[in-house]
């Protein structure tokens, strides 16, 4: 293993490490292969807060939402391929509250994935504004509410009353997140060793985003789009960094690729990742790089 990785790393991840790139020169796959899907998607791309450097890109994007039609369209063609099995659905963005019909898209996932878990990932600023219908469907349904921690005013007094009252599971997301950003820094270069970052990275498997008909492996690939547009980049996006769903393909096969890097992988600069406070974005590239 390099000497640059392995001084950044403690013990533990050394040893990881070493296994895991043990398993490549041995050929084997580098991430374990899931049994079943789990998967992001964004309801709307743009959000209702504005942070510095946001994974998502949400800072920077237009406002978008995404429709009823290809929601359920994408929806109905994910549930084929995977025999209707789940084990996480993540409704985000963005922030999901902004759409106006997400009622009808919680039916809808639902009804199509009948088991496993999906939740709501949101910021919390409009749970509190939220309809009746909007609690009685996530009771329902079985939808569950998960906020994310940001140094912003939240009534959670009232937030818990209301998921009482209509019987919701609503949490909030571990304390050693409270009020720490993690620092995802691109390398425009794309000179990155995209083996080593993918054997070093946590997200792949854990943030597969399913956008406007194609799987991706992480929500980095799925939405720098945005970021090349507002800053006239391009941190490329090849056929090979995503699947089309829509072609004749297994989930035996997706699986396989789960497990393997994708040429994007190069963009990311993994030694410089890091946590540090929350700040609202000033909209500047640096905040990426």
């Amino acid at each position: 293993m390099p000497h640059s990785i392995r001084a950044k790393l403690n013990l533990g991840q050394k040893l990881r490490a070493a296994e895991i790139f043990a398993k490549f020169y041995l050929g084997f796959p580098l991430k374990k292969t899931p049994s079943k899907i789990q998967f992001d998607i964004h309801l709307a791309e743009h959000c209702n807060l504005n942070c510095k450097g946001c994974g998502h890109f949400s800072c920077i994007a237009e406002p978008e939402f995404l429709s009823v039609d290809e929601f359920k369209r994408d929806m109905n063609r994910a549930a084929e391929i995977f025999d209707h099995e789940c084990d996480n659905i993540r409704l985000l963005g963005g922030e999901p509250l902004l759409n106006p019909e997400i009622n009808t898209m919680l039916k809808i996932a639902r009804e199509i994935f009948t088991d496993g878990v999906i939740d709501i990932v949101t910021n919390g600023i409009l749970l509190t504004q939220m309809s009746e219908d909007f609690w009685r469907t996530c009771h329902d349904y079985k939808i569950y509410i998960e906020i994310s921690h940001y140094p912003i005013k939240l009534d959670e007094n009232k937030i818990k009353e209301l998921a009482d009252k209509f019987g919701v599971t609503c949490f909030w997301e571990t304390d050693d997140l409270k009020d720490k950003f993690g620092v995802f820094p691109i390398d425009l270069s794309g000179k990155q060793d995209m083996r080593k970052n993918f054997i070093l990275c946590h997200v792949p498997t854990i943030c597969i985003t399913l956008k406007h008909g194609r799987l991706y492996p992480c929500y980095f690939a799925a939405h720098v789009h945005h970021f090349n547009k507002k800053f006239n980049k391009n941190v490329e996006i090849t056929e090979r960094d995503y699947i089309d769903i829509y072609k004749d393909i297994s989930k035996r096969e997706i699986f396989k690729w789960l497990t393997k890097p994708v040429p994007v992988c190069r963009f990311c600069n993994i030694a410089g990742r890091h946590t540090t406070n929350w700040e609202i974005s000033k909209q500047d590239i640096s905040e990426w790089l």
